[in-house]
């Protein structure tokens, strides 16, 4: 007889991750799995299905999906309530989310998770101001009735759960040849870095997904660890186990070396446009609790991204 492999079971709440092979995304499901793969069903989207990791596709349901075509994107959406999406880095990503917000309206998606970054109604830089375009348009169309059966006469209401987040503790993997010649450089002046581990980002964002009710219309801002420049040298020193002091660089040589990582213009100039406004205070004022009381967890320090991720590639 034929082998038969049988369907996801649809019977729990369907949760969409867009995209699953993004930062915060892949976070999000490794905790979805580990934590409440019992009580959801996980759909992953990716452009191309080979996009996501061959052993995450026996664990979770992948489909193909692009936000540039969103006349196909009806079979993403089928069945689920919440749906999350990992805002791409590109320049016309408050288009692309627009795009994503429409596409839960029409396929009757209630609740929208929404990366956005922490400061965005300040429109102080050219990301905050691509953010805040994001947000304002999900708060436009907040309690407008998504589309669903002609029983529901309208009962379900879009929802949008804004998720901010400063700079990832993993942008350091891009400074790691300086910091095995024993130096960080980072345009940080005499300021400090407030920024987080992409995986709380993902923990925080699979809690939300699968207890949407009790976030709606919520703006959550997810923050780890401010240091200066000095201390983030000292914390790699320490935890590394690899010298390491602190020289600051001008904006201009920032850009350049972003560049020659290999980053689109735009985004080199965009993220160093965003450390000036971080080292200059623009984040000191959030509140840091918003992670710890959606997790139940304290974020995670910088020092044991340090010790756990960089330490093996610098050592």
């Amino acid at each position: 007889f034929g082998c038969v492999r049988l369907p996801f079971n649809m019977a729990k709440p369907v949760v969409v991750v867009f995209t699953a092979n993004s930062n915060t995304g892949s976070a999000c499901i490794e905790t979805l799995l580990e934590r409440y793969a019992d009580r959801v069903h996980i759909r992953g989207v990716a452009r191309k299905k080979e996009n996501v990791d061959e052993e995450l596709r026996d664990k979770i349901e992948v489909i193909e999906g692009d936000l540039t075509k969103p006349k196909i994107l009806g079979p993403v959406f089928k069945g689920a309530k919440v749906a999350y999406l990992s805002t791409p880095t590109d320049k016309k990503r408050a288009q692309l989310a627009k795009t994503f917000v429409d596409a839960c309206f029409e396929h009757g998606v209630e609740y929208a998770v929404i990366m956005s970054y922490v400061g965005a109604e300040s429109k102080a830089t050219l990301y905050h101001k691509q953010f805040a375009e994001i947000e304002e348009y999900c708060k436009s169309r907040a309690g407008q009735a998504v589309s669903v059966a002609i029983a529901d006469r309208g009962h379900k209401k879009f929802t949008p759960i804004i998720v901010r987040a400063p700079p990832f503790y993993q942008n350091f993997y891009g400074s790691y040849k300086g910091i095995e010649r024993g130096t960080l450089y980072y345009p940080l002046e005499d300021g400090k870095l407030t920024h987080v581990d992409y995986m709380d980002v993902g923990k925080a964002i699979a809690k939300i997904l699968t207890e949407p009710e009790q976030h709606g219309n919520q703006t959550y801002n997810i923050m780890g660890d401010t240091q200066a420049g000095n201390m983030i040298a000292s914390t790699i020193a320490m935890k590394a186990g690899k010298a390491c002091k602190y020289e600051t660089v001008d904006d201009e040589t920032a850009v350049a070396a972003f560049k020659v990582l290999g980053l689109q213009p735009w985004i080199a100039e965009g993220n160093v446009e965003m450390l000036k406004f971080i080292r200059e205070g623009g984040m000191d004022s959030y509140p840091k609790g918003d992670y710890e009381a959606i997790t139940g967890e304290k974020p995670s320090r910088f020092q044991d991204f340090v010790r756990d991720y960089l330490k093996p590639m610098v050592t």
